[in-house]
């Protein structure tokens, strides 16, 4: 598998690139959604854009394809919504930090320097924690 490209995130009015898919745990649900990829990079089919706001986690974009490469975005799947809040999300959303010190060609698999760890239950921040790559409890 090839490394994947980072969904966004914008956290205390900084934007990060996550190494976590919180719509993954949302799309399980739907077996009527099927997101085609369009690059290797990017085998989930869709990016999405992120927000936490007032400690709870909002989808506040998304661009995707479907059938045919036609792309759509987040009103597809919330339509009328401007943003969502991802109450569907419960575990840990990894952001990497500073360098990074290995590259592994998959997933989100190479080691950077540190690793902030946002933890969720049912879309609220429970718990933050930034760990260095020695920590052998970052999830």
């Amino acid at each position: 598998m090839t490394a994947q490209s980072r969904e966004k995130l914008l956290y205390e009015g900084v934007e990060y690139g996550m190494a976590t898919e919180p719509l993954g745990q949302y799309l399980i649900t739907r077996d009527d959604i099927k997101f085609v990829f369009t690059c290797t990079n990017c085998w989930r089919g869709y990016y999405g854009k992120w927000e936490i706001i007032n400690d709870e986690l909002f989808l506040v974009n998304l661009k995707a394809h479907i059938n045919d490469y036609q792309e759509v975005g987040l009103e597809y799947l919330f339509p009328e919504k401007e943003k969502v809040f991802a109450k569907w999300f419960t575990g840990i959303i990894k952001i990497p930090l500073g360098e990074m010190l290995e590259y592994i060609h998959m997933g989100y698999e190479s080691i950077y320097e540190k690793n902030l760890m946002l933890c969720f239950n049912k879309g609220i921040l429970v718990l933050k924690r930034e760990v260095d790559k020695h920590d052998k409890n970052i999830g």
